[in-house]
């Protein structure tokens, strides 16, 4: 087994000031590193950025490297799959946490297996500060565990 491990405090990114969790906003990071110091962090590496699913083509009137970057640009993408020898979790990591969330972990693990076909269980989970209340529900009944981390308040 090979195991990664990187230094989640000197990582830098030109768009968010960090390279390592591509695509996470500063608040999810915030999150995400609460995450990482936890007991709930069990993986022994992650895959951040994961495309999965078919992209939109804008069709043929176009060039064909504007389809492959259009198809690349909308392709669903998972923020991190943690690695475990049991499992791979998929991971959606956002401050706040509705619908949106909950149709993405449902969507997700079935397009990872669609695309990488892993021979272990898929285990969808959420990192979140903040969960909209009338949706709690959908997510005990989804079997979904939820993650909930109190960011720290800033200034």
């Amino acid at each position: 087994m090979i195991i990664r491990i990187w230094d989640y405090n000197n990582m830098t990114n030109p768009l968010y000031e960090n390279n390592r969790f591509t695509h996470l906003l500063p608040k999810d990071i915030e999150l995400w590193k609460l995450f990482l110091a936890s007991p709930a962090n069990i993986y022994d590496y992650f895959d951040y950025d994961v495309r999965v699913g078919d992209g939109r083509d804008p069709g043929s009137e176009f060039p064909e490297d504007i389809r492959s970057l259009a198809v690349k640009l909308s392709q669903r993408r998972i923020d991190a799959v943690g690695h475990h020898q049991t499992h791979l979790a998929i991971i959606e990591i956002t401050p706040s946490a509705g619908l949106k969330a909950l149709g993405q972990l449902s969507a997700y693990p079935l397009l990872y297996q669609l695309k990488f076909r892993p021979a272990i269980p898929l285990k969808p989970i959420l990192v979140t500060s903040n969960m909209e209340t009338d949706v709690h529900g959908a997510f005990v009944r989804a079997g979904i565990p939820t993650l909930i981390y109190k960011l720290p308040d800033n200034p």
